[in-house]
């Protein structure tokens, strides 16, 4: 069985290039030699993971251009990119795929995460509430209540157990191969119709419902999504990067272990200021 570790990489921010070494490196600190990890990049800069242990598989511009609807929502680039590299590694049935955001790290072991995907279950990064309780959804409500969609000829529509799943973190197995297409099918009729930029993670949950159950792995990843924690993260991977990329891998990873990524609350009390002072 191959556990596989997956980041889709894209643009021109190098922070987002710093937050995936960031990320497989402190997941990789968990890992023994016995374990077997692969780690896999899609990613338009090969060249910026070079000098790492992974394999890195190349997004074309062409791709990028098609996948994201020619810009208009780049987010669909992560299920055509799951999709597109569970066709390229030759999967074998108990395989499995463990998908992370840029923004995520680990200091505790993220090793159990694997032992939640199973041919029946798909895991996702956390349950955001269902549909019909939480008030930010009601855009869903809204435009697909009452309606009903076709997706090769089997009928969606939005029920009460319909539910928001975050999918900073996503694990499937090959037999969930085909719901990839079906939630993005999906999340084409989603976007001409739902002003939500979260129709991606909406699309692939309500998909692998069908046939499949999900459970969080919340627990076992921590992260930096919010604009103000990404910020000061960001400055600070960057100027790791600049001064130890020239290091050894088992060296970088020691490191990173040891670097604080939370800010003190004289940066919080500062980023406040300043955000307030632009205003």
């Amino acid at each position: 069985m191959r556990k596989i570790v997956l980041y889709i990489v894209y643009g021109d921010d190098l922070g987002y290039y710093d937050g995936a070494k960031f990320s497989f490196l402190t997941f990789m600190n968990w890992v023994k030699k016995d374990d077997s990890i692969e780690i896999v990049i899609l990613t338009e800069k090969p060249e910026s993971f070079s000098s790492y242990p992974v394999k890195v598989i190349n997004m074309t511009s062409e791709q990028k251009k098609d996948w994201s609807l020619n810009g208009e929502y780049h987010f669909r680039i992560k299920n055509r990119g799951m999709a597109f590299v569970m066709d390229q590694l030759n999967l074998g049935v108990h395989d499995k795929i463990l998908f992370f955001d840029t923004d995520t790290y680990f200091f505790k072991s993220p090793l159990s995460l694997f032992d939640l995907i199973q041919p029946n279950q798909a895991l996702f990064y956390l349950n955001e509430g269902l549909i019909y309780q939480r008030k930010r959804f009601n855009v869903y409500i809204k435009h697909l209540e009452g309606k009903r969609i076709i997706i090769d000829d089997q009928i969606y529509e939005l029920t009460k157990n319909s539910a928001l799943w975050g999918s900073l973190m996503v694990g499937i197995m090959p037999n969930m191969r085909s719901s990839l297409d079906w939630a993005d099918k999906l999340m084409i009729k989603f976007f001409r119709i739902v002003p939500s930029h979260t129709i991606e993670p909406f699309s692939l949950s309500e998909s692998l419902l069908r046939n499949y159950s999900l459970v969080e792995g919340k627990n076992f990843v921590s992260l930096y999504s919010t604009s103000r924690k990404k910020k000061h993260v960001v400055n600070i991977l960057s100027n790791f990067f600049l001064n130890y990329h020239s290091l050894s891998v088992d060296s970088q990873i020691s490191m990173l272990q040891k670097i604080k990524v939370k800010r003190s609350l004289f940066v919080i009390i500062k980023q406040r200021f300043l955000r307030l002072f632009n205003k």
